[in-house]
């Protein structure tokens, strides 16, 4: 297995992004999910006008195998925002270093 500085200048790229982007607290797997619903008051305005109905934010994640929804707060939703999209950021990250790893085997190369 080659040293860190043996590697290929792309590829140390992609080991620095995922460090820099692991310093950071917060990775949360799951996706966005925006509701628009009726609630329960019969005088509300989401009952009479069906383009006025209450906007509510989900995370959809998959627990034990189950699927759920978990409702986000709105004082949350950047955080919550923040911490999915860095999630698919590392995923990302880690799927090319994986490849080039692959790619490295199949070369049978360090």
């Amino acid at each position: 297995m080659p040293t860190r500085s043996q590697l290929p200048e792309s590829e140390r790229d992609l080991y620095s992004k995922l460090r820099k982007l692991l310093r950071e607290p917060g990775l949360l797997r799951g996706n966005l999910v925006q509701m628009r619903r009726t609630c329960g008051k019969k005088s509300c305005h989401c009952h009479t006008d069906p383009d006025s109905k209450h906007v509510s934010l989900y995370l959809g994640v998959s627990i034990e195998g189950k699927h759920k929804m978990i409702y986000v707060p709105a004082h949350w939703e950047q955080r919550v925002r923040t911490w999915v999209e860095r999630y698919s950021q590392a995923r990302e990250l880690l799927q090319e270093i994986s490849a080039a790893n692959l790619k490295r085997l199949q070369n049978r190369k360090d």
